[in-house]
């Protein structure tokens, strides 16, 4: 009869499926800060009092704060490659110029739309990025790849290659246009400088 009555110490141990939506909870309050405030307004408690939980919830849930932003990152970067599919879609050209080119506007329209949450992707990491978060990336990349496989003008090893190069390009003009970096250059010359960079490529890869 003792043992029937006998008191539990401690929290009750949780289900699998509520841990699973504890971490989406905190994944998607990570995902409204970010979108808001940026990476710098991203603190455990923030995210514990948006979720409605214990700030002991999040470390248990993720090794660090940082591993949580990089879980909210993805979720950033599969709202972009969705931007993209759907810029790629409406592309009214089946050329590899006038393709490239749709993605860049999408990805500025993008990068200007989701300022906070878009910049915070970029923020210096100290731990690996896990291998879901991989995978997103894989995918993001996965589309401007496509975009260079369906040409037909390069050699397979060198898409990815292409592609890296061609996207850290873009970006680099976004990301330091935005910072006030680019010198006497302000955001009305990135389009410009996109578009004779993207003609630059294809023309030499179609010479090559």
């Amino acid at each position: 009869m003792n043992d029937v009555h006998k008191k539990v110490r401690g929290r009750p141990r949780k289900e699998p499926g509520d841990r699973a939506a504890d971490r989406r909870a905190l994944i998607e309050a990570a995902v409204a800060i970010l979108n808001a405030g940026g990476a710098a307004a991203l603190t455990a408690r923030g995210v514990a009092e948006r979720a409605g939980t214990a700030v002991g919830s999040v470390y248990a849930q993720f090794d660090s704060l940082e591993a949580l932003r990089l879980e909210a990152n993805a979720v950033t970067m599969r709202r972009l490659r969705d931007t993209l599919a759907g810029a790629l879609a409406a592309c009214p050209s089946r050329e590899t110029e006038a393709r490239l080119l749709c993605l860049a506007d999408a990805y500025l329209a993008f990068a200007g739309e989701h300022h906070a949450a878009w910049a915070a992707i970029f923020e210096r990491r100290t731990v690996p990025a896990p291998d879901s978060v991989q995978a997103d990336i894989a995918a993001l990349f996965g589309i401007l790849e496509g975009v260079l496989r369906d040409g037909g003008r390069l050699a397979e090893a060198a898409i990815p290659v292409m592609a890296r190069a061609l996207w850290s390009s873009v970006h680099g003009m976004t990301y330091l246009a935005d910072l006030g970096g680019l010198g006497p250059l302000g955001v009305d010359d990135v389009r410009p400088m996109i578009d004779a960079l993207v003609r630059a490529a294809v023309r030499g890869f179609s010479a090559g």
